[in-house]
């Protein structure tokens, strides 16, 4: 074998090498940029709301898209988040890496009219294209009021002027048996309002549930009531509106909807406790059909007044009502310079969280008289009133009072401005005096003795000692090896320095992975949250076990902390290799603890839902880990 072949044979294993690692390496595919509109639903009734998808391809953070273009609908803004993935395959040795980047944008729409209505297309800009998405036709019908079901909205007044409370009550009256019951009202998604729920006793002999409203909820009471001389069950809520701007306000648009039942299909085999519906325990075997009905409101609106400006005294803040104000001082006797804490309270209209006292500085008497600090504790509601707490300190021996605090407001039902003063408080101010050491000491100090020098006739050799009185104090490295307190001296500094780098490395791993953390929490906060749930409020249970896989599904899945839906995680966890029985059993989850919350019955044992959700989560963080 010649030099060349030997050469050749020694390179085969090399050669054979090179290509198993070219075989090895990763190829990405590529994604290109698009953007795309999807709704949830594309047949709604009119003042149903519904969400829009923006899903933008290929970039992650792409600029926000112009909705200018949308008409007739209310929209609103629901924020966004990443949908990002990334998947990693094997064939024949050669590995495969697919990532894909992208952004989704989510949209509240609300139809206002019926009829067939237009998302055009919409501009979206990323990675510096412009994209443009598909227009969508949605059908809106119009919301019809029948004899079962009737949606009542009542205004405690229908004209009041800007900063005056008023309450708006609802009522969905209905015959027919219900799972779920929701509320839109549009007026209060705009920015006209101080929105407050009523602080109002709960009754024990009544039932209360959580209400959808709008994209929030609020608390209702269930009992029963007449209508036009007919017996309904009758779903109530309340809000406490304060409005910001003067105009005509209209709640005509507003609507109520259910899912009703309308009759019974025979189950052909006894289903579990986390199947398709429910509520079917109740039947008797028999599955229930239910049907989705909206019905419109009948029409109120608000005529919001100004308030004069004619009469208006000094330091009006836009107090509507009528109004008391009482302050207490402590202490009331000091010297010049000494703080003084003033703590008032102010008493009125039942919403108190808007109202912010005038500045103190702003008032002649206490502005020639104290110096006053330019912030100012902010109030808290307590008792019926609102307490604010301020620091004043004296300037002069001449201050004898603290002088009464004003509080202008607008007497509504008179129609005129009024002032609340609260009682002048009686004040002794002294002279500072300057402290001495004599005072600081307590007593006089004795006069200065007079010594004479006198000449030491022994000599300076008088006091000499040969040096063996002398002890040896040398010191050195080990003599300081020897004492504890140079020890602990020498060995702290490097001690501390380990302990810092330790606590640093720490934080800067957990800052450079924050989401990580959040994963590795998720489950632990899930227990502790089921755990709390079982011990609490039976009613309140689905809500509870509801929002405990949704924050638990968020953190491990690295999902935007908000109001995670079954859509939201479905996707999520196919691409995590979650299979389709155990996302399905999710998604089961959510759908009667949806109804449970909503619809305000289960025929379950609350303990079968915390176990069962226990051992999904189990399953999940088997999977996801």
């Amino acid at each position: 074998m010649d030099g060349t072949a030997r050469i050749q044979t020694r390179l085969l294993p090399y050669l054979a090498g090179i290509c198993l690692v070219t075989s090895c390496v990763c190829t990405a595919s590529a994604q290109g940029l698009s953007a795309k509109a999807v709704v949830e639903k594309d047949e709604v009734f009119v003042g149903e709301p519904f969400v829009l998808q923006i899903q933008v391809e290929g970039d992650e953070s792409p600029g926000k898209p112009d909705v200018s273009g949308i008409t007739g609908f209310d929209v609103q803004d629901l924020g966004g988040q990443q949908n990002s993935s990334q998947s990693i395959s094997i064939i024949n040795g050669r590995m495969n890496k697919v990532v894909h980047r992208g952004y989704i944008f989510n949209y509240r729409l609300t139809p206002k009219k019926s009829g067939t209505l237009t998302v055009p297309s919409i501009q979206v800009v990323a990675k510096g294209r412009t994209l443009r998405t598909n227009p969508l036709q949605i059908t809106a019908n119009e919301p019809v009021e029948m004899e079962d079901f009737k949606f009542r909205l009542d205004l405690s007044k229908t004209k009041c002027y800007v900063g005056e409370p008023i309450t708006l009550q609802g009522a969905f009256y209905f015959s027919k048996e219900i799972q779920s019951a929701a509320f839109n009202v549009p007026s209060l998604d705009k920015d006209v309002f101080h929105i407050y729920e009523p602080d109002t006793p709960r009754d024990p002999n009544k039932k209360y549930y959580r209400l959808p409203l709008n994209n929030g909820e609020i608390i209702g009471t269930l009992d029963r009531g007449h209508l036009n001389g007919k017996s309904y069950a009758v779903l109530r809520f309340a809000k406490a509106l304060i409005p910001k701007q003067p105009g005509t306000l209209d709640f005509s648009s507003s609507s109520a909807a259910c899912q009703a039942l309308v009759g019974y299909r025979q189950r052909e085999r006894r289903r579990s406790f986390f199947d398709d519906n429910f509520f079917d325990g109740f039947f008797g075997g028999r599955k229930g059909i239910y049907k989705k009905y909206v019905v419109p409101s009948n029409s109120i609106s608000l005529d919001v007044l100004p308030v004069p400006t004619d009469g208006q005294p000094p330091g009006y803040s836009g107090l509507v009502g009528v109004y008391r104000i009482v302050a207490i001082a402590k202490p009331t006797d000091v010297s010049v310079g000494d703080p003084i804490t003033l703590t008032i309270r102010v008493s009125g209209p039942p919403y108190l969280d808007h109202v912010e006292l005038p500045p103190l500085d702003q008032q002649p008497a206490f502005a020639e008289n104290f110096k006053i600090p330019k912030e100012m504790a902010p109030g808290k509601v307590e008792d019926g009133a609102k307490v604010f707490t301020q620091t004043i300190r004296a300037t002069h021996p001449g201050v004898t009072e603290i002088p009464a605090i004003k509080l202008p407001y607008f007497d509504a039902d008179r129609g005129q401005y009024a002032i609340a003063k609260s009682e002048p408080i009686p004040l002794t101010v002294r002279k500072t005096r300057v402290i001495t050491a004599r005072d600081a000491e307590g007593r006089e100090l004795p006069a200065a003795a007079k010594c004479e020098l006198v000449a030491w006739t022994k000599g300076i050799a008088h006091n000499y000692e040969d040096l063996n009185v002398l002890r040896d104090q040398r010191t050195g490295p080990s003599m300081w090896l020897q004492s504890p307190v140079w020890i602990a001296i020498l060995g702290l500094p490097p001690i501390g320095y380990i302990i810092l780098f330790a606590v640093a490395s720490v934080t800067r791993r957990r800052a450079a992975d924050p989401e990580g953390i959040r994963a590795r929490r998720a489950y632990r906060q899930l227990i502790h949250a089921l755990n709390h749930a079982q011990h609490g409020q039976r009613e309140e249970l689905h809500a509870a076990v509801l929002e405990a896989v949704r924050q638990y599904l968020a953190g491990r899945l690295r999902l935007p902390a908000g109001a995670v839906t079954f859509a939201d995680a479905k996707s999520a966890l196919a691409e995590r290799g979650v299979d389709a029985e155990t996302i399905t059993s999710l998604g089961k989850l959510f759908k009667e603890c949806e109804a449970g919350r909503y619809g305000g019955m289960s025929s379950a044992d609350p303990d079968d839902v915390i176990t069962h959700t226990r051992d999904l989560g189990k399953k999940l963080e088997r999977k996801l880990r």
